[in-house]
């Protein structure tokens, strides 16, 4: 039954609701809120899926090529055959990395990743080192990427040639990031190089002072040569690095001999630590 409501503007007719469907009325913007929030938990639960089921075909994919990589090496390694042994298709490899070489970049960047962050901790106590001190330091930062050379030898100067040469792509962007890291870390071990700390470890010397025993780049901060100094070692940390990629590379070539390479480093980390030690003396 309908009611008529007058307004002494005008006249309308308006139903009177039940109150059943006042209820219902009520209820219905909660309701709607809650529908809509399934929906959108709906909507994110396949985004969180698809990441996972991403990630773990990723984690298929490395494993899977680190497997070929260490039975036949990088040159015989075939995409088809990592995509079978990691159980996708062959087109999803390339989906992760656009070609062989930046594959080889992806397992690199897996692999060093870890390795250089345990070498930086472990090499990273602060204070002034003798020059063997500092070649010795720096021949264990340098340990992780020349282990590879040992086990993987000619998969590893295919990974050298990639760093100097290949093209610039995603997974080689962030393996040079790595390179770059552990330049720097060498360039701080170099400052910390000087005749000073041997010296003081010699019998019937003092021992140096707290100004003259201050961390690498730290000791000069009030010298007018702060600066050259510190491209000194930021140019000798890039010699250390880039003279044993094209060791490696030499290798790959056929001339040089893989067994020698760690001495040749050293030989390398040892004429590059002295040359900082009189740049050290000079300033």
């Amino acid at each position: 039954m309908e009611k008529i409501e007058r307004s002494s503007s005008w006249t309308h007719t308006r139903r009177r609701p039940h109150p059943a469907a006042d209820a219902a009325r009520v209820g219905s913007a909660p309701d709607a809120a809650r529908a809509a929030s399934a929906g959108s938990a709906a909507t994110k639960a396949p985004a969180g899926r698809r990441a996972i089921a991403k990630a773990e075909k990723r984690a298929r994919i490395l494993t899977a090529a680190r497997t070929v990589m260490g039975e036949k090496g990088y040159a015989q390694m075939s995409m088809s055959e990592v995509a079978s042994l990691a159980d996708v298709a062959a087109g999803t490899v390339f989906q992760y990395a656009a070609t062989k070489a930046e594959l080889l970049m992806m397992v690199t960047e897996s692999i060093w990743a870890e390795h250089v962050n345990d070498a930086l901790l472990a090499t990273s106590a602060p204070g002034q080192r003798s020059p063997a001190e500092v070649v010795d330091a720096i021949m264990n930062s340098l340990d992780p990427i020349f282990d590879m050379a040992v086990h993987w030898p000619e998969t590893t100067v295919w990974i050298a040639r990639e760093i100097l040469f290949g093209e610039d792509l995603p997974h080689r962007r962030e393996v040079l990031g790595l390179v770059e890291k552990l330049e720097a870390h060498i360039a701080h071990l170099l400052g910390t190089c000087s005749s000073r700390a041997h010296d003081a470890a010699a019998p019937g010397t003092a021992a140096p002072s707290p100004a003259s025993a201050a961390p690498g780049r730290n000791d000069l901060a009030a010298s007018p040569d702060r600066a050259h100094r510190d491209t000194a070692l930021d140019v000798g940390a890039r010699m250390i690095v880039t003279s044993g990629l094209a060791e490696l590379n030499r290798a790959r070539q056929g001339r040089g001999e893989m067994r020698l390479l760690m001495g040749r480093m050293r030989e390398i980390v040892t004429l590059v630590a002295a040359g900082v030690g009189a740049t050290h003396r000079a300033v």
